[in-house]
């Protein structure tokens, strides 16, 4: 459907999404994150957005500081040449230089709602340390005296998004590369991981387990209501990085009551949903999660207008992950002077369309039977959902031609049908026939059961 490589970057190598043990899914006790939790399941369509001194550098992320070549994206720009710890301190120097200029919260956050989306993950600060906010605990921020930005990122995110009403949620990385008691530069560094001993040194480690306390505390005490606490680098675990995740946990929920907690990847009482990263389930899970998976290659644009992917493949993504009982979170960002790619903000448009006239068989809905009993001619994909006592099935041809005719077959008797966008639609026991649907690609048809 395209020329352009939209492989993703593969993060697990570097340990992001490294196995661990899983006790099984824990529901909280707590009503108000299970009403949370409900609400949050409704919404079924999010964005995240990434956005950091990488960007300015025309990279996807910070793994660039990353100690060991695990891919493209662990190295520096082709231009840079020097030492990994000259990179490092080139890379921190770039904090002066990234003005983002174009950046328009108010701008994204019109954008995302009429591409259908229904709240929010906004990085606040990456692996590599640099906050996007006015933290008081660090220098190393976008309001800094020095800073080339000088704004407060993520107040400006927080209140254009929730001005066009979007739940807010905040992603944090567990992870500091810049703080001295998790990377000790007097020290050798060859990962991602701390680099000296805890055991050793306790009180060090204690210090950048309370900075991580405090810098959460900020962020759920002074930008409003917010509904997720999405925190990256599963790898900050116990027992070789054990960062206090039940008191983040408590405190969060006393700061922000009924606040989801996803401590990715790290299974157990503090992961409310859990975040398969730039991949679908092939079933479906029996637990709430959410399918994180870029628009553009990666989670920023690395270039001016880089081509998003095709509208046919976000539909497809869109239509497995909510037949399979998820949540779809697309992940976009500026580009080096903060400004929105074409490509990007094209598909989005396109996606919102979409989304008016098929939204009802999307939003609010839940699991029905993932169109294991539905059966459609090649090249189509077929799930389905429910809301209630309604019914739908969906459909995506995913050749990229035209899905404005068809027919499904469905193993169970159908007493009506009809297309949400219009169309003719004819019922004949089992079999769907329809034709005359407008829009592109996929399709929602919502059913009258026998």
């Amino acid at each position: 459907m395209t020329d352009h490589d939209f492989t993703a970057d593969n993060l697990e190598a570097a340990g992001a999404l490294r196995p661990a043990p899983d006790p099984g899914y824990q529901l909280s006790d707590d009503p108000l994150v299970r009403e949370n939790l409900e609400h949050w399941q409704d919404q079924r369509v999010g964005v995240i957005i990434h956005w950091g001194i990488y960007t300015s550098i025309r990279q996807g992320g910070s793994w660039s500081l990353h100690r060991d070549h695990l891919g493209d994206f662990t190295d520096p720009p082709q231009e840079f040449t020097g030492s990994d710890a000259e990179y490092h301190t080139w890379y921190n120097d770039q904090a002066r230089t990234m003005k983002g200029h174009d950046f328009d919260a108010a701008e994204w956050a019109r954008v995302c709602r009429e591409a259908g989306m229904r709240y929010v993950v906004f990085t606040t600060k990456h692996h590599d340390g640099f906050a996007l906010y006015d933290t008081k605990f660090s220098n190393f921020k976008s309001t800094a005296e020095d800073a080339g930005l000088g704004r407060d990122i993520v107040r400006e995110v927080t209140e254009a998004f929730r001005a066009e009403g979007l739940d807010i949620g905040l992603y944090f990385s567990k992870a500091d590369w810049n703080h001295p008691c998790y990377w000790d530069r007097s020290r050798p560094l060859s990962d991602r991981f701390h680099n000296y001993s805890i055991e050793d040194e306790p009180k060090r480690w204690q210090r950048f387990v309370d900075y991580t306390y405090d810098q959460i505390e900020e962020l759920l005490s002074n930008y409003g209501e917010v509904k997720v606490l999405w925190l990256d680098a599963g790898w900050v675990r116990a027992p070789e990085e054990p960062i206090g995740m039940d008191d983040i946990a408590n405190r969060a929920r006393e700061l922000q009551p009924g606040i989801l907690v996803v401590d990715r990847e790290v299974h157990g009482p503090n992961e409310d949903y859990r975040t398969p990263e730039q991949a679908i389930p092939d079933r479906v899970p029996d637990y709430p999660w959410e399918s994180c998976i870029t628009l553009t290659r990666t989670w920023c644009c690395e270039r001016p207008n880089d081509p998003a992917k095709p509208l046919v493949d976000v539909l497809a993504d869109l239509v497995q992950i909510v037949g399979r009982g998820g949540n779809y979170l697309i992940g976009i960002g500026p580009d080096e002077t903060g400004a929105m790619s074409g490509p990007v903000r094209q598909r989005l448009a396109e996606l919102g369309a979409w989304l008016d006239t098929n939204g009802d068989a999307i939003y609010g809905t839940r699991h029905w039977s993932d169109g294991e009993h539905v059966h459609g001619d090649d090249d189509w994909v077929w799930t389905s959902t429910c809301q209630g006592e309604r019914h739908f099935l969906l459909g995506v041809r995913t050749d990229g031609g035209d899905a404005s005719s068809g027919r499904v077959t469905c193993e169970f008797s159908v007493a009506g049908a009809r297309a949400l966008a219009g169309g003719q639609v004819r019922v004949d026991g089992d079999v769907i026939t329809f034709e005359g649907v407008p829009g592109p690609h996929a399709l929602a048809l919502e059913i009258e059961l026998a």
